[in-house]
């Protein structure tokens, strides 16, 4: 693992213009499909998203794995490890720990998932030379609409008070910080 930090790290020196990370601003989304929601409502739905260990990153991954296969499908330098698929599959996403460390306004909107180091964590294949193509191709292909999905069941159990109790827990923390 330290190797692939380090590899990391010295691929984000080199490009400045690099950036491996999907965002999908729940803020614009919320104001575009639920225009009658506050902004308050709408950081309310941010915050029930961001803290929802069940939340569904499958889809994601998966679109990310079908973009990893076409890629592989043409460059015949591209091998991929079909062996270990079932045991990747097991890992837990640890992507999102990120995000509550971010302090830019802007972003704090956002649902990031970090590309670079999923592919380096189940695409041992993918070089440093692939990495930067393939996440421009994911993030040009990627379909968002099922993550859309998740962020309207989100609101609709919202909108229904099955989120009321965690609401409140999630006020009083903040009160007494």
């Amino acid at each position: 693992m330290g190797a692939a930090s380090e590899r990391r790290a010295l691929l984000l020196e080199a490009d400045d213009s690099y950036d491996p990370f999907l965002t999908i601003d729940v803020n614009e989304y919320l104001i575009e499909e639920f225009p009658t929601l506050t902004a308050k409502q709408r950081q309310s739905v941010w915050s029930l998203c961001q803290n929802d260990e069940d939340f569904d990153y499958d889809s994601i991954h998966d679109q990310i794995d079908d973009w990893v296969y076409e890629y592989a499908e043409s460059n015949p330098d591209v091998v991929l490890d079909l062996e270990e698929e079932g045991e990747e599959e097991d890992k837990e996403d640890t992507s999102s720990d990120n995000d509550s460390e971010e302090s830019d306004d802007e972003l704090d909107d956002c649902l990031f998932v970090d590309l670079e180091s999923y592919i380096e964590d189940n695409y041992d294949e993918i070089t440093d030379d692939e990495m930067s193509y393939m996440i421009e191709l994911i993030t040009w292909k990627f379909d968002y609409s099922n993550v859309y999905a998740q962020i309207d069941d989100i609101i609709t159990k919202y909108n229904d008070g099955d989120f009321d109790d965690e609401l409140e827990d999630a006020s009083e923390e903040t009160a007494t910080e």
